[in-house]
């Protein structure tokens, strides 16, 4: 693509709307492709009208269900934007293997002892035949990497996927252990957004968890076009 358009790439990061579940209980998901449930359509109408005033020069989303909903409707907002959403595989959620699409009370009564150490180490224990969320770390950095390099002739970057995926990522970029995921907010439809400088590849984060529902407690207005 092109020459550069300037010395930064903006990447935004996008999580995905609440999803519907099957029940009222708690789930453990992953790679499980529930849709968007009526309120995560809301937020990401939201987040789409908070966004139309950036123009997108590309759209990349996970292909699970919930995010590519989300992505559609976001760019649905775009007044004009000349790209269409693109499905990466890379950017899918932690896979939780065993675990994935079941309720959380299932496995921790089935799965005890792994459960348990898990919560004690998610970094590096995953449930069984998933990932930790180191492999997930591994695999989130290496999909930014390769498709930050086909930005040149982009100054804003949009990826929509989910929070285990993004937090992940800002931590291997900021060096934060992943460990500390639970000390960091990670709202449904909640926006991150990156400055990579082109010449060094260095990363700086602009905003953390930010969505237009902030406004219903804030009394400032938090510029994200600046």
């Amino acid at each position: 693509m092109g020459g550069n358009r300037g010395d930064k790439l903006r990447v935004f990061l996008l999580r995905h709307g609440k999803p519907v579940f099957p029940d009222a209980r708690s789930y453990i998901y992953g790679h499980a492709d529930y849709p968007l449930s009526d309120l995560g359509v809301r937020q990401a109408e939201k987040a789409g009208a908070a966004l139309a005033g950036v123009s997108m020069g590309r759209i990349v989303s996970s292909d699970l269900s919930r995010a590519v909903q989300t992505a559609d409707i976001v760019a649905s907002f775009q007044a004009v934007c000349a790209c269409s959403p693109e499905w990466d595989s890379a950017l899918r959620e932690v896979d939780m293997g065993e675990w994935d699409g079941r309720a959380k009370e299932e496995i921790e009564v089935e799965y005890a002892d792994v459960f348990r150490m898990r919560g004690e180490d998610f970094a590096n224990i995953a449930p069984p035949g998933g990932e930790s969320f180191a492999q997930l770390q591994r695999r989130a950095l290496g999909a930014l990497e390769r498709i930050v390099v086909d930005c040149n002739a982009v100054d804003n970057l949009l990826l929509v996927a989910h929070g285990g995926l993004f937090w992940s990522m800002i931590s291997g970029l900021f060096r934060i252990p992943l460990g500390d995921m639970m000390r960091f907010g990670l709202d449904y439809c909640a926006l991150h957004l990156l400055e990579r400088d082109r010449a060094t590849g260095q990363y700086r984060l602009i905003r953390y968890n930010w969505s237009p529902d902030l406004m219903n407690y804030m009394g400032d207005t938090i510029n994200i076009r600046g």
